[in-house]
């Protein structure tokens, strides 16, 4: 079931790169907002697919394992930077909204799901 977490999430994660790159080709802030939306559905499947392999993503995050800190923060980092070269500023922070809700959920009530 994992590999389908994974899978779920390299999908999402590719038509999120390349929204992104058409939105900001063609300054178009509807694509930019369906990209930050295929972003987050690209986190919480890899999110998703730790868990159901038993491992705990927050917990992995705040371990000094560089890489897989460096990609949350450095994704983080582009999509408030793009927002506000290129958009506007609600954009990245309902962004953050939405990842903490996410992070919400994923921490306080994985088994609701």
């Amino acid at each position: 079931m994992w590999q389908a977490g994974f899978t779920y999430s390299v999908i999402a994660g590719i038509m999120s790169i390349t929204l992104f790159f058409w939105a900001l080709k063609n300054r178009d802030e509807t694509i930019y907002l369906f990209s930050l939306l295929f972003l987050i559905v690209s986190w919480s499947g890899i999110e998703w697919a730790l868990w159901i392999l038993s491992y705990n993503l927050f917990q992995l995050v705040f371990q000094p394992i560089v890489p897989l800190a460096s990609y949350f923060v450095a994704w983080t980092l582009f999509v408030i930077y793009a927002s506000e070269k290129f958009f506007a500023r609600r954009d990245w922070i309902l962004f953050l909204l939405a990842v903490l809700a996410i992070i919400a959920i994923a921490h306080f009530c994985m088994d609701c799901l």
